[in-house]
């Protein structure tokens, strides 16, 4: 196929994960295709948008970078002189504007529903399967996201890769830049991105690790859990930002856009994460990580984290590292089992985790270079498109 325009279309909901992988998407299309493709994005609001893309207005149309967006309004308000793209896509079934849609079907050629992220053994059946659209010109199929070579991998972009070797080259600059008050002290770093959580069993590890610990907590409900636990706890404040717990400096940061997060998780020895555009780039760091999973009804997240961990096992079990495997999959597994969204406390063990941390370190940097090397979404959507 000769791919001339390419049309994104995101719904965002709820948070910053839908526009976090599309936003990335976009940028990392562009880098590939340069100026040879229009890149468009519809987008039903820009609240979230404006605060990842310090660049990104409240207005209908603008180009960023060479990447055109749109609003869902902007778009109806100009549909009657709108040529859509011969290449859509569609994040997450996303809702398309139906005269758009309409257009489509005559004048488009491929139409992709780009899926959630699963590990879940479903998956690879679904992957590149045709969704009947009724229509004569345009077809639609099924990008399943996941962790396997037959499934569509996740994003693993180049833009995030060599950000990554900077800052791993240039540590000192990096911690100037986000932690000037603990240039050249041996601060053992971590960060915190999370729903509602009990952190009392993480902190009570590290107060016994006899080390010096800084955990850099973000995102407004990650703090909110912090300050409750700790509201009765014996805490130096040293400014708005910034509290002492004994051998543990918590630093509260502000909202990072998306290219400073990922300096941040590259500069620390370990990172708590959210979501699914996070997760993937925790594990693209190749440093230990904790997944904090979307929560949803009846328990259905811990298929997915389930399936996460199996297809995590099966990439690894043969490192000769068992032990690290189990502990790192329980812990996965432990921090996610529940039903709300609360400060309940859970069972997790993180003590384990961290007694076994260099092995750990190890897995995660094999399960990085794997994910790299046969899961790259990118390249696997490009072949996709090209050999259409």
């Amino acid at each position: 196929m000769n791919l001339k325009r390419l049309d994104i279309f995101c719904e965002i909901i709820d948070n910053y994960g839908d526009i976090g992988v599309v936003y990335r998407l976009a940028k990392e299309l562009k880098f590939i295709y340069k100026d040879k493709v229009e890149i468009r994005v519809i987008l039903n609001k820009l609240e979230e948008f404006m605060e990842l893309n310090k660049k990104a207005k409240n207005i209908g149309c603008q180009e960023i970078d060479g990447i055109i967006y749109l609003t869902n309004e902007y778009l109806a308000k100009n549909i009657c002189t709108f040529s859509p793209a011969n290449v859509i896509i569609e994040a997450f079934g996303c809702s398309i504007l139906e005269e758009y849609l309409e257009k489509a079907k005559d004048e488009s050629e491929l139409l992709i529903n780009l899926e959630y992220l699963s590990g879940e053994d479903w998956v690879e059946g679904i992957h590149l399967m045709e969704s009947p659209l009724g229509a004569k010109k345009l077809k639609k199929y099924f990008f399943m996201p996941g962790f396997t070579e037959k499934t569509g991998g996740v994003i693993v972009d180049s833009l995030f890769i060599d950000r990554k070797k900077i800052v791993l080259k240039n540590k000192e600059v990096y911690m100037k830049k986000y932690l000037p008050e603990l240039c050249g002290k041996n601060y053992f770093l971590g960060t915190i991105f999370s729903y509602e959580k009990n952190f009392l069993p993480l902190l009570d590890v590290l107060l016994n690790n006899k080390k010096e610990n800084c955990l850099l907590v973000l995102g407004e409900k990650s703090q909110e859990s912090i300050k409750e636990i700790l509201e009765n706890k014996n805490i130096e404040k040293i400014d708005e930002t910034c509290y002492k717990y004994e051998n543990i400096l918590l630093k509260f940061m502000p909202f990072l856009k998306q290219e400073e997060y990922e300096e941040l998780i590259n500069l620390v020895d370990y990172n708590f994460v959210r979501g699914e555009d996070s997760f993937v780039r925790a594990l693209l760091t190749g440093k230990p990580f904790i997944w904090h999973i979307y929560l949803q009804d009846e328990m259905a997240h811990m298929d997915k984290i389930d399936g996460f961990i199996n297809q995590y096992r099966k990439t690894l079990n043969n490192s000769g590292l068992s032990k690290a495997l189990d502990i790192h999959t329980e812990l996965l597994r432990d921090y996610n089992l529940r039903n709300s969204n609360s400060l309940e406390l859970g069972k997790e063990r993180f003590e384990n985790f961290f007694n076994e941390f260099d092995n750990i370190s190890k897995l995660s940097q094999n399960y990085s270079e794997y994910i790299e090397l046969k899961c790259n979404l990118i390249d696997k959507l490009n072949k996709f498109i090209l050999k259409y």
